[in-house]
């Protein structure tokens, strides 16, 4: 028997939403701030594993999209984390308090990389 459509909505692209609202959410907070310890940036980390989470909800969702390959959510998935870390950088600008940077955007850009490469990996392993 098939899913209804708002059970899928619910399993496989609300994560998606919910999780892009959190984002944007933290994004909008003034006060945040990171620590910054000596050699190591916690921020980059951050930006690293949030955009790599990014990245793995995003293809959850797209690869469910029913006319859409698995190849094509991969790239589909790719392309839209890298507009929206585009987007974030663009709008933390705007918030008092906060600081956007190229440094964040490559840091977001490379966790969902990194990503979206395993799941090219995982997929050309398995043969689909």
């Amino acid at each position: 028997m098939p899913e209804k459509k708002s059970t899928r909505f619910i399993k496989y692209h609300l994560p998606l939403v919910l999780y892009s609202a959190l984002i944007i959410g933290l994004s909008s907070l003034p006060w945040l701030r990171t620590p910054k310890i000596k050699h190591i940036s916690v921020d980059k980390i951050a930006h690293f594993i949030e955009y790599a989470l990014l990245a793995a909800t995003t293809f959850w969702s797209f690869s469910h999209i029913q006319k859409l390959t698995q190849r094509k959510a991969l790239l589909w998935s790719l392309l839209f984390v890298v507009i929206f870390a585009m987007v974030d950088e663009t709008f933390q600008k705007i918030v008092p308090n906060r600081d956007s940077s190229i440094y964040d955007f490559f840091a977001d850009v490379s966790g969902a990389v990194l990503v979206v490469f395993l799941l090219w990996l995982r997929q050309r392993r398995s043969g689909t």
